[in-house]
Order: structure tokens, then sequence, then C-alpha cells
């Protein structure tokens, strides 16, 4: 749709445009910051966020960075007037303005642990004046974003985009003259034009082929753990679901193994608790305690026996009658919903599953329609806030927000709202394990699977160095380790 990540805020954009228009900072799986355009970062108070650029750094066209071109950038990305996208990610920013010649602050409405992280995932800065130039069609073939990073894109269309060596990139040049990104829709495609030369490398679509890629002669795969939570939300205000013995009748009736075996091969995780461990990595204490946290909070296994007993317990003993929209052959939705299905007819209970098409499931699912829905959420940085904070909270519990349980109780409000808040990593600890706790035990959400992201490369290249998922999805790092056997 666009090259401008503000109106497609889409992780194969962030892909692609990490290479032409850097970031401030780069964010790693653990959290930590390293310096980008910015050398440096600090924050003298609470609410007050001074970046310090790096000098001499040029646009691909030879123009010099200036704070003006960063401050616009980040204007433009939290605008929430103009339609961004990606001003849900820096919801707590109140203004940005260049301070020096090289100096940039921005300002928040809040202190917030998490501003710098988002702001290092979505902060793409591009030259001002050539956005300026362009305010229609910025983004389009017609108006690429100018950046200054090791790539430039000299030609964009629905089905390629081309990237070239930027003469003025300021760092380490990476080894790659030009990089090709072509989009091909099916894998099997893929496949054949890896194993024919015509393609170098790319991203696994349907993870149950992964087998098949690495079976290409001379091809190399890497699994990469994301920080991905798919599950199912029962609305708690829906008639039957609002019975919490009936929402852990549906958890303990749905084959989570089965269907993650069947959907996503060896390429995935089952989920213990609502998020992925590396989703707590910003806030646990030490290495290991996100992990023996979510090991020990209340599992529900497959096991029908237990799903008779709490139905049993519940308003609806002799069951009922339940629709859910779904995606067709999406393994959190459409195959999951159909276990459920055929689990829960044996025990009275009538699952209808309403396909519906991506713009109807969009719709949705942002519309906040009533009643259960099938969801996937990606955590853009290893924080709870990222998913925990939108699946929560009474202020998530309208369009466009996340909180598609409608569940919250007054514990869990203050929960959230020193999650949101905070600044002390203890604190946001203890309330992200109250939230993930009280979620368990109350069943507003049944956690599915967490995904990998797999890349493969084909015959003659390698990475020299071990990948992250933000290396490969955010701060187009992974350039710098593609080499050439």
């Amino acid at each position: 749709m666009s090259l401008d990540i503000a109106k497609h805020y889409d992780g194969n954009v962030m892909q692609i445009m990490a290479l032409a228009t850097e970031k401030l900072e780069h964010i790693s799986a653990e959290g930590e910051l390293t310096p980008g355009l910015a050398t440096s970062a600090t924050q003298p108070t609470p609410t007050t966020i001074v970046y310090t650029l790096r000098d001499g750094v040029k646009f691909s066209d030879g123009s010099a960075l200036t704070a003006d071109d960063v401050t616009w950038s980040l204007q433009h990305l939290v605008d929430v007037k103009a339609g961004a996208q990606t001003a849900g990610n820096a919801s707590s920013v109140a203004g940005v303005e260049s301070t020096g010649p090289l100096e940039v602050t921005v300002t928040l409405k809040f202190p917030d642990a998490t501003a710098r992280s988002n702001l290092a995932v979505i902060g793409f800065v591009q030259q001002a004046k050539f956005a300026k130039e362009h305010p229609k069609d910025l983004g389009t073939p017609a108006a690429v974003p100018l950046g200054t990073g090791p790539y430039s894109v000299a030609a964009y269309g629905k089905q390629a985009v081309k990237l070239v060596r930027n003469p003025h990139y300021w760092g380490t040049k990476p080894q790659v003259d030009k990089i090709d990104f072509t989009f091909i829709p099916q894998d099997n495609t893929g496949q054949l034009a890896m194993r024919s030369g015509s393609i170098q490398g790319a991203l696994v679509g349907n993870l149950k082929t992964s087998d098949q890629w690495k079976a290409i002669n001379g091809s190399s795969l890497y699994s990469l753990p994301s920080l991905s939570s798919s599950f199912i939300s029962l609305d708690v205000t829906d008639g039957p679901l609002s019975d919490v013995h009936v929402r852990r009748a549906i958890a303990h009736s749905i084959d989570r193994s089965g269907v993650m075996t069947a959907g996503y091969g060896k390429e995935a995780d089952l989920l213990t608790g609502m998020v992925p461990e590396g989703v707590l990595t910003g806030v646990q204490p030490t290495p290991n305690a996100a992990k023996e946290f979510l090991d020990g909070l209340p599992q529900y296994d497959f096991d029908l026996a237990k799903a008779k007993e709490e139905l049993a317990l519940s308003k609806y003993p002799k069951g009922f009658s339940l629709t859910v929209p779904v995606l067709a052959g999406v393994p959190y939705s459409e195959m999951a919903i159909l276990n459920l299905q055929q689990n829960m007819k044996p025990l009275g209970v009538e699952i209808t599953a309403e396909a519906q098409s991506q713009n109807q499931y969009v719709e949705s699912v942002y519309g906040h329609a009533p009643g259960p829905q099938t969801m996937l959420l990606v955590a853009p940085i290893p924080d709870p806030v990222s998913i925990i904070g939108k699946v929560t909270g009474k202020a998530n519990i309208a369009p466009r927000r996340f909180n598609l349980a409608n569940w919250t109780t007054p514990g869990t409000e203050a929960a959230h709202t020193k999650l949101m808040t905070s600044m002390d990593k203890a604190g946001r600890w203890e309330a992200a394990r109250t939230l993930l706790t009280a979620m368990a035990e109350e069943v507003p959400y049944v956690p599915l699977y967490n995904p990998s992201v797999v890349a493969v490369l084909g015959d003659g290249y390698t990475f020299d160095k071990k990948l992250t998922f933000f290396d490969l999805d955010v701060n187009g790092t992974w350039v710098h380790a593609l080499k050439a056997r």
C-alpha cells in the first residue's frame, strides 16, 4: 500500500524500509537499546527524552541530516489526527522539537518506561524537505521516502521493490550491492524459484513447509523465536461466555498440540500464559523468572472429562450455541475453532464457524464487535505492555482497541495502570504477574500458540552471526550479517 510506514505499518514494509530509512536506536530481543542515528539518548526527567544525533550523516541525495528531519519524522509517525498507523505505539508522546543542531527532545504525556523502545521500533527517519513536497503521495512509487540507510529505493511497484547502495551511507557498507524484494504469495512457487536460483532468500509463509525449504540443495533455514500470541477471546459480557465455568470448559476442549502440529509443523510453541516468555524480558528480575512464572500458571490441557465437569458447574450444563467468526485456513482461527466445534459437540455445545474475508475480519476486530474472536498479536517490543497492556484495561474496551473479551476487575484495573505508567521495573513485573494470573484463572482469553519467524537462504549464502526476530523484521541489521560463502 505504501513505503511510508505511517501509512502501512507492516512487517514486510519495515523489513524493506529499515534498510533505507534508519531509526534513532536499535532494539534487541532482550530490550537493550543501542545507537543508530542517535549516538546517545538520555532521560533528564521521567517525561523527557533527549536524543543526540550522529554528526556527518547524509541522505541518499547527498544532503545532510538535521535535527529538523528527525523532528518532522517523529511528529509524522505519532500524528493521530493524520491517521498514522504507528501512532498507537507511541501514545505517550506529547510533542517533539529540535532543541539544537544535532539534538531532538521528545516530551511525554506521562512517565512511560517503554517510550524509547517503542520509538526505536517505529521511528523511521526520512528527509523532511522531500516529505513536505509530497504531502499526498508520500510513500507511493512517485514519492518514495528519502533516507540515510545503506540502501535507497531504486524502483517500487506492486510486485517488487528494488534497492541499490546508498553511496553516501555513513556506516560500514554491507557486502551486497543491490537487493530486490519480490512478492511471491505461494510457498511452493517460492521454493521453485529458490531451486532454480532466481531468488536467494525468503520468509516462509506456511510454516508447515519449512522442511521442504530445508530440503532444497544448499539452503539454510533460520528459525527465529517471535514475540507473538495467538488466542481466542471470550466476551465475558456475551451470554454463556459470562460464566467462568463455560470459559474453562472451552479452554479444556481444544486439542492445542494437535492443531499446532497440523498448522505449523515444528515451528511454533504452545503458550503457557497469555504471552511467550520473551514478552516479559523487559521486566523480569532474573533470566529465568518469566519462564518459571508462566509454567506455574493454571493450565487448561486438552481434557474432555474436565471440560464436562466445568460445564456441569455452569449455568449451562446441557450445552449452548455459539457462533465464532474465522479466517479460512488460518491455524489459530479456522483450524482451532473447527477442532473446538468437533470436541464440544458431544457435550451439547453447538459451535458455528462463520467464515469471513480479511476485510470483514479486520472490520469486526477493529470495530470491537461483540462475541468471541480469534486473534494474533505481535509484540513490537519485549515488554508486557505490548500485548498484556492491550488486551486488559477498561480503556481498551472500545473500537480500535484489543480488550476484545470486555473483561475488567478492580484489581486488574489497578495492575493495568501500574503496568502502563510506572517507571519502577519491580512494580511493573508485579503488575504483569497480577494480570497474567487473573487471566489464567478467569479465562477471558484462551492462549494458543507462539509461531516462529522462519527465514531461508539459498545455496551460496549465509548469515555470519546468530540473528533474532528484531534483526530481521525491525532493525534491518540482518543485511550486515549476510555473506557469500
